[in-house]
């Protein structure tokens, strides 16, 4: 049989094997849920105390702020010498002067109200505020939020347990022996390549039902606006994933090849399970501030742009140059990767006994 035959055998037999596990079943209804689970979690982490930074008219501001007095909401005076300067530097949320409310896009609905109050309280039946904006208004904005709070977790889930996914199914070879059998068959690299392209197209599959289910929600309810925007979002998402996941997959397959036991496996799985993590955390800084330095420095770090990247996708905070070039880089990482995590596979996939170290495993193999 040829190689690329061998491989495609491992990876059909990965995919058969793993779509039957009860685990699969579980966690794939597990990620459907958080679909629901995403809307609940944002309505209650709406909550707690707000404070808002104008500048303007500082008897209006002062107005507003004793409207809100008694509410979680808190309004601080903030004087600057360029209005537009600062909200766009995020160092106030809004102005208000001259009979309007400027803020860079769209502002809070609250803010807007109490400014309101404020102007009723200071003038007897006065005009309403106009509001202005330096951006164009997206009226979708706020459910593209709650979409890629959804879009990153996701991301995160699937990178993680199919990555763990693939260490896990290393180390049970190993511990049953049958690893020495297969490997009298075909190469360790074969293996290797078979073992991450099977996992690779089930979590694909998992992910582009759990994409298809949650905006065929949004778009029933209304939630979000389904337009080409939106689905080219989540096709750059699956686009991600398979970078990402053959970003870390092979990682994850090296540190199940240096243990021989399941309950060793965390310890070699630490550094990675904490990339990902961290990557995780840092994407809610770059939602925030989707254009700021942060978010370009992490466009171009392999290890953090498969979780970064596509949420500013979806709210169109990154140039086309950017997209492909972070996609190279990271491309590229992984390409370059492939063939160090393979040699290390290869020397420590039939070691037993205590665990090695990168140093022995590459040895091994070069011996």
């Amino acid at each position: 049989m040829s190689s690329r035959g061998t491989v495609q055998l491992v990876a059909t037999r990965e995919v058969r094997e793993r779509s039957r596990e009860k685990s699969f079943l579980i966690s794939t209804t597990v990620n459907i849920v958080i679909i629901v689970a995403v809307i609940i979690l944002a309505a209650i982490l709406g909550g707690g105390d707000t404070t808002y930074k104008v500048a303007g008219d500082p008897a209006l501001i002062q107005a507003a702020a004793r409207a809100a007095s008694g509410t979680d909401i808190h309004i601080d005076e903030v004087r600057v010498t360029d209005v537009r300067t600062a909200l766009e530097d995020g160092s106030i949320d809004a102005a208000g002067q001259n009979g309007r409310i400027i803020a860079k896009d769209k502002p809070p609905d609250d803010l807007v109200a109490l400014l309101q109050a404020g102007s009723n309280r200071n003038v007897k039946a006065p005009p309403p505020l106009q509001v202005t904006t330096i951006e164009p208004v997206d009226k979708d904005a706020d459910a593209k939020s709650g979409y890629t709070f959804f879009m990153v977790l996701i991301l995160y889930g699937q990178l993680l347990t199919y990555g763990y996914w693939v260490a896990a199914g290393v180390v049970e070879e190993k511990t049953s022996r049958v690893v020495e059998v297969v490997l009298s068959a075909i190469r360790p690299t074969q293996l290797l390549a078979g073992k991450v392209i099977g996992l690779g197209l089930l979590g694909l599959g998992n992910l582009l039902l759990i994409v298809a289910v949650g905006l065929g929600a949004a778009g029933a309810t209304g939630a979000l606006t389904i337009d080409g925007t939106v689905l080219g979002a989540a096709v750059l998402a699956l686009a991600w994933f398979v970078v990402g996941y053959a970003f870390y997959a092979c990682a994850f397959a090296v540190a199940g090849a240096l243990v021989s036991r399941q309950e060793d496996l965390q310890s070699t799985m630490t550094p990675l399970t904490l990339t990902i993590l961290v990557s995780f955390f840092l994407s809610f800084a770059v939602r925030d501030n989707p254009d700021g330095v942060l978010a370009h420095i992490l466009a171009f770090i392999p290890m953090t742009a498969p979780l970064t990247v596509p949420p500013r996708i979806a709210t169109g905070d990154v140039p086309a140059w950017e997209i492909l070039a972070s996609l190279a880089v990271t491309i590229g990482a992984a390409v370059a990767l492939i063939p160090l995590a393979a040699r290390i596979y290869s020397g420590g996939i039939l070691r037993t006994g205590s665990a090695l170290k990168l140093r022995e495993a590459w040895r091994a193999a070069r011996a």
